[in-house]
């Protein structure tokens, strides 16, 4: 008897079912296979009961399909580059469509590519029948899919899927970088083929900042280094290091403490990342010079640049395109906001002038002014009508003084206008000729408001150290704290500054109360701006 070498039906299973960890990675696998297979729109829809079908536009023929159940084959290493729209592929041995027996009991496969079509079931049974080289599917009895596409449904989940956390990792993937590329996501009770009612479109996230191109030794290391304008997330943070179109790992190069803005990628398709999951690098020979070479990169030229950004590009033309923001935004308070004062109350200051005069020219001076002044006395408060205040008229009495006084009664609304009323006027003169002149002056105490014209908000200052708010809104007035430490910080840069970040403060309240759709349009306005700075700073390096 020959000897034999032989492989276990276990070897399978473990393989199979303990490569991919979560339906997560088992989604995002799937996703890739139909970027793979020069598909252009991808739909995942997740259904009751732990469900999760993934549907694309591409679909397989008999050869294709004939690919797609060999496993183990390296066609996708071989045929690197698809023959549609000449992808780069990130498949390499065709093991990721086992991926989903690590969460589901089974998967239903329904294909067709014009006059081609097909329906099976993969489930864990086959995986006892491959130590024989070959395993029968069980074919299923259902319509034709009414369309080219691919359309896989993976049913007895062991793990609840959850789509936002879904939605977030597929973000992660850099095909959703690539043109002509496109994933949405959405739930449902039931599945519709095709149906993209109700579906969101996951997109990869848009990071603002300073852009380094990547073009090593040739060709053989490419890609983009970013220095991003807002602080990064944890997985945001690091370089990608790529493969093909799939993100293997993410690295700084031994920079950790130094590259905490820096984010971006570098594509290296010498590299070799570990069999089936793709999760690390393979540290050959070509690894060790890829990773020299990043390294020698990163010290000539992204640390350089990223001191540069930081203390330029951030600081110098950020606050240059800031200030043109806040002269817009000055005209726009001008033509919106009305000032409005209250009289609260009244305070007496004394004010003393040196006034150097001789004696014969101050007697003259007196004996006018005695003539002309009279005292007066408190009649009777009166409340004007337009300002619910009290205000003193005073009456002449019969006697004059012979110190130089005066007095006059004013109206509230025009006080409010003036720095105060003169009460009293007290010339004393000193040994050496001076005259030290004391004005007692009368001064309103000015409650000032103003509110958006047209929106109907009022924005009211106050003091309260013990209240730890910063602001809050009571029907359509919107009430700031002075004494709060935002407060102060906000207004020692400004009165622009300050008032730009109250005008914030009424639209939210605006938006939160009588537009809630308004809410998006802030969020936009935002990405706006983040959009003009980073064309701005494109401009400024591209004339450099």
């Amino acid at each position: 008897m020959a000897t034999q070498l032989k492989v276990h039906p276990s070897f399978f299973k473990e393989f199979a079912t303990k490569t991919w960890v979560s339906p997560t990675e088992i989604v995002k696998e799937l996703v890739e296979n139909a970027f793979d297979e020069d598909a252009t729109k991808v739909l995942i829809t997740v259904l009751n009961g732990g469900v999760i079908a993934i549907e694309d536009d591409a679909g397989m023929d008999q050869s294709g399909l004939e690919k797609f159940l060999l496993l183990g084959s390296p066609h996708k290493r071989v045929e690197s580059i698809s023959p549609k729209l000449k992808r780069i592929r990130t498949g390499r041995y065709g093991t990721g469509r086992l991926s989903f027996l690590t969460s589901f009991e089974s998967m239903k496969v329904k294909t067709r590519r014009g006059g081609f079509t097909k329906s099976f079931m993969i489930d864990g049974n086959v995986l006892d029948n491959l130590f024989t080289g070959n395993a029968a599917l069980q074919d299923i009895n259902e319509p034709a899919l009414k369309r080219d596409g691919t359309e896989l449904v993976m049913s007895g989940s062991k793990v609840e899927a959850d789509m936002f956390k879904l939605g977030k990792e597929i973000r992660k993937l850099a095909v959703l970088r690539q043109p002509m590329f496109e994933v949405y996501i959405k739930t449902a009770e039931n599945f519709s083929e095709w149906d993209f009612a109700g579906s969101q479109r996951i997109t990869a996230p848009d990071i603002q900042g300073h852009r380094i191109p990547v073009n090593l030794e040739g060709g053989r290391i490419t890609g983009e280094i970013v220095i991003a304008r807002r602080p990064l997330s944890d997985e945001e943070r690091g370089i990608a290091v790529m493969v093909g179109n799939h993100i293997v790992t993410r690295s700084s190069f031994g920079f950790d403490t130094k590259l905490g803005r820096v984010t971006g990628y570098v594509r290296c398709d010498s590299l070799t990342s570990r069999f089936a999951d793709k999760s690390a690098l393979i540290e050959d020979e070509e690894y060790f010079k890829f990773n020299q070479a990043m390294k020698t990169f990163v010290i000539d030229t992204v640390l350089p640049s990223l001191t540069e950004y930081e203390d330029v590009l951030i600081t110098r033309e950020e606050s240059k395109i800031y200030r043109e923001i806040d002269k817009v935004l000055g005209q726009a308070m001008v033509e919106t906001l009305e000032t409005q004062e209250e009289v609260q109350g009244y305070e007496m200051v004394d004010v003393k002038e040196v006034v150097r005069t001789t004696e014969s020219d101050l007697q003259p001076k007196a004996k006018e002014h005695a003539a002309q002044v009279q005292e007066f006395e408190e009649i009777k408060p009166i409340a004007p009508e337009s300002s619910g205040m009290t205000r003193t008229e005073y009456a002449p009495r019969e006697t004059a003084v012979a110190e130089p006084q005066s007095y006059r009664s004013v109206p509230v609304e025009e006080a409010v206008v003036q720095t105060g009323e003169v009460v009293s006027l007290v010339d004393e003169k000193q040994a050496d000729g001076t005259i030290i002149r004391t004005k007692k002056i009368r001064k309103p105490i000015v409650k000032k408001t103003f509110a958006l014209k047209r929106i109907g908000f009022k924005v009211i200052p106050y003091e309260d150290e013990s209240d730890s708010r910063y602001s809050f809104t009571n029907e359509n007035v919107v009430f700031v704290n002075k004494a709060n430490s935002t407060y102060k910080a906000e207004s020692s840069r400004g009165d622009e500054f300050l008032l730009r970040h109250i005008i914030g403060l009424v639209a939210e309240a605006i938006a939160s109360t009588k537009h809630p759709e308004g809410k998006e349009a802030l969020e936009l306005q935002n990405r706006l701006v983040s959009e003009a700075i980073r064309i701005h700073d494109y401009t400024v390096m591209k004339q450099a």
